[in-house]
């Protein structure tokens, strides 16, 4: 059984019941415009009261669709959830015309929306990755909680052999400053060790533990500089622990299957087959964020 929710981990909680659309997939992307989602990770839930009716008597009943809460890690997140949504809620509308009552779905009337905090873990000690691959750097710091330190290193200081060890690093240890820092590293330190060190450090999660291709960014750094040695750290948990681990080179790890390398937006994790057109997406991004309110 997991943690019970507390009134503290609630953001906020609506009913949204003044959308008239008879069609599901029309009334859900109504629905995103009411809902204000204004701080990233949380999670959402969705309650969808429906109507049913019968097509003779106009009998009416009303039923209830509700998801398990959803971990969205960035805004840039949101639209693959309302997909997953009304492909969800479709499936059960289905399924429950298929029981046999005799009833008809007849729309949406209400949709409750809770808003629920989301704290990610301290990264601490090693934790094996669930998947194989030559761009990860996975230190194995068994015995302390400076993964974060390590994988910094383990890119400023690259070794050919036993890159997971960390007696490979620890005579740098010294090199990078730490001043004022706790470990484990918390999310919201990284902008104080970018500044006391003249990095730029960019840190991804996985919605899958097991599939590289569900990687989002979870802390993007707004340092800009060519001076700056680029750093990109991914974040995994397993059973309530968590582990920073290198990604040598990002554009390699998030090639295709076909092993087609490709050009990385770490905003929003999209690729791009020429360097030119990263650029210009770049630069649209940054237009528009400019713009928005």
């Amino acid at each position: 059984m997991g943690p019970k929710k507390t009134f503290e981990d609630i953001i906020s909680e609506t009913t949204i019941d003044d959308i008239e659309e008879p069609d599901a997939t029309k009334y859900i992307h109504l629905l995103k415009d009411k809902i204000v989602i204004d701080q990233f990770p949380l999670k959402i839930k969705i309650i969808i009261t429906s109507e049913f009716k019968t097509p003779i008597a106009f009998d009416r009943i009303e039923s209830h669709y509700s998801n398990p809460a959803k971990v969205v890690l960035a805004q840039n997140n949101l639209s693959k959830f309302y997909d997953d949504l009304i492909d969800k809620f479709k499936a059960w509308v289905d399924q429950f015309q298929e029981r046999g009552s005799g009833f008809d779905f007849n729309g949406i009337k209400s949709v409750q929306v809770k808003l629920y905090k989301y704290e990610y873990q301290r990264a601490s000690s090693y934790i094996p990755l669930q998947f194989k691959s030559k761009n990860i750097i996975n230190i194995q710091n068994k015995n302390d909680n400076k993964c974060f330190l390590w994988s910094i290193l383990a890119y400023l200081y690259p070794v050919v052999k036993n890159k997971q060890r960390v007696t490979n690093y620890k005579e740098y240890e010294d090199e990078i400053s730490m001043r004022g820092i706790e470990y484990p590293v918390a999310k919201e330190d990284i902008p104080k060790v970018e500044k006391q060190n003249n990095l730029i450090i960019n840190v991804f999660a996985l919605k899958d533990q097991t599939n590289k291709q569900t990687l989002d960014p979870i802390y993007v750094s707004n340092k800009e500089s060519e001076k700056c040695y680029v750093v990109d750290l991914l974040y995994i948990e397993n059973n309530g622990n968590a582990h920073y681990c290198l990604i040598k080179d990002l554009d390699s790890f998030m090639c295709d299957n076909n092993g087609h390398k490709q050009f990385t937006c770490r905003n929003c994790i999209q690729g791009f087959q020429r360097e030119e057109t990263l650029e210009k997406h770049k630069k649209y991004v940054m237009i528009t964020n400019l713009v928005e309110p």
